[in-house]
């Protein structure tokens, strides 16, 4: 049977493991590809009508709207769910379940060298506008837009982060779900509100310039240099196996950005994660697919040191993690803890809107000034994908949910009947 991913090199390494357990149990043989050039591929595939058995992907609007067209099979009498999961961790449209998360990444953090960074973390806008590079860095943050499969994520990465934090996560929720226009106050306030921390911490014309040109995984490398060309970070835990072995890194939660409420504990977190999805019910596919789902298949890849796995399954705890991964166990106690989490809006978002938010933010980032006429040509693709695709209520009320699932929170028990509400 095959499996089609994003994950290459060392990633595909960690998740071979994964296929190895399943040929160990089962006996089949699992073909497995993995390329950064996913939407790409499996759209080639489904049109040559020779989709992938299983596909892992990072966008679940993608996994939307192939569901909606009948290319993505439904699961609800395939995985015995037995309380593995709570109901909104699993992409459900229309009742019924879609896909299921195999591996979640917290992005709601900043990292530091420990041995370059040792100020108090910033709790709230003012102490993030207070960061400056003073021992010699270029600048504090760490910024690089380059990436193979879509350049500019990062700084949409940022821009979630802001909105979330500054505007909640139910105006999140509209904008995810695309009910909240581009050019509203709220999505306008959280592009100026990035641009002024990056101003603050000392990123000029220049150094603008050269994060339009610098690939994601090689940005923070600036941390660990003599002297360090940056200080912070704001990325995603998978950044982990991007820095040098042995680096002693650490961080901290994203900071509020709301007036009313900066207590640390009670802010709401963004994450992404890589669902799993049947494209054709053969006995292999639904086979792997109990099998991913299941504990003794989550349990795999956190369990290797650094391996910047993290899991959603109830039955995975924090110390899933090795003692020998303390950053990792830290993440997977801060996905346990958090108030809220919410997807990656961008995730969740058409590919055409996608990629057009990640077009946007390398304008700003050369050219702020030209803002109001960026969000204005992301309302214009926004209504023109809505032609192209238009959800049911029922749909758009999904995404809605899906889009901000609620906390992990494994200390509640789970429903006997299956899914947890």
């Amino acid at each position: 049977m095959s499996v089609l991913a994003t994950w290459t090199g060392t990633e595909a390494e960690h998740f071979g493991r994964v296929l190895d357990a399943f040929e160990d149990r089962t006996g089949i043989h699992v073909e497995y590809t993995g390329t950064r050039a996913i939407d790409e591929t499996l759209r080639s595939d489904l049109r040559g009508g020779t989709p992938p058995d299983v596909a892992i992907l990072p966008s679940t609007g993608d996994l939307a709207q192939y569901a909606h067209s009948g290319d993505l099979l439904p699961l609800d009498k395939v995985i015995p769910w037995q309380g593995q999961y709570r109901q909104p961790w699993l992409l459900r449209l229309n009742q019924r379940v879609y896909a299921v998360p195999f591996k979640v990444n917290l992005k709601s953090v900043v990292w530091y060298d420990r041995a370059r960074w040792r100020r108090p973390a910033p709790l709230d806008m003012r102490d993030l506008l207070s960061l400056r590079a003073d021992g010699g860095e270029r600048t504090v943050w760490c910024l690089g837009m380059q990436a193979l499969r879509s350049a500019g994520w990062p700084g949409t990465d940022w821009i979630e982060d802001v909105l979330l934090h500054q505007a909640g996560p139910e105006t999140y929720r509209k904008w995810a779900s695309g009910t909240l226009s581009w050019s509203s106050a709220p999505v306008r306030q959280a592009w100026e509100t990035w641009g002024k921390i990056l101003d603050a911490s000392g990123l000029d014309r220049q150094g603008r310039r050269v994060a339009l040109l610098t690939d994601f995984g090689e940005a923070g490398l600036g941390l660990f240099g003599d002297p360090p060309a940056c200080l912070l970070e704001h990325q995603a835990s998978f950044v982990i196996v991007s820095y040098p072995p042995g680096s002693d890194v650490d961080f901290f939660p994203f900071p509020s950005l709301n007036p009313w409420d900066s207590v640390p504990a009670h802010q709401p977190m963004v994450i992404s994660a890589d669902f799993a999805g049947m494209f054709n019910a053969t006995p292999q596919a639904e086979e792997l697919m109990r099998f991913l789902a299941g504990e003794e298949a989550q349990r795999i890849w956190p369990a290797i040191p650094s391996g910047a796995a993290f899991s959603a399954n109830l039955r995975v705890p924090p110390d899933a993690h090795p003692a020998a991964d303390p950053v990792g166990r830290k993440v997977a106690d801060t996905l346990d803890a958090a108030a809220m989490v919410c997807l990656d809006a961008s995730d969740l978002m058409p590919p055409a809107l996608r990629d057009a938010f990640g077009d946007a933010v390398l304008e700003y980032l050369s050219a702020p000034e030209r803002l109001p006429a960026l969000l204005a040509e992301l309302d214009r693709v926004q209504a023109r994908v809505g032609d192209r695709w238009q959800p049911s209520d029922q749909e758009r009320q999904d995404l809605r949910s899906f889009s901000c699932p609620g906390p992990l929170d494994r200390s509640t028990p789970t429903n006997p009947n299956g899914v947890t509400p």
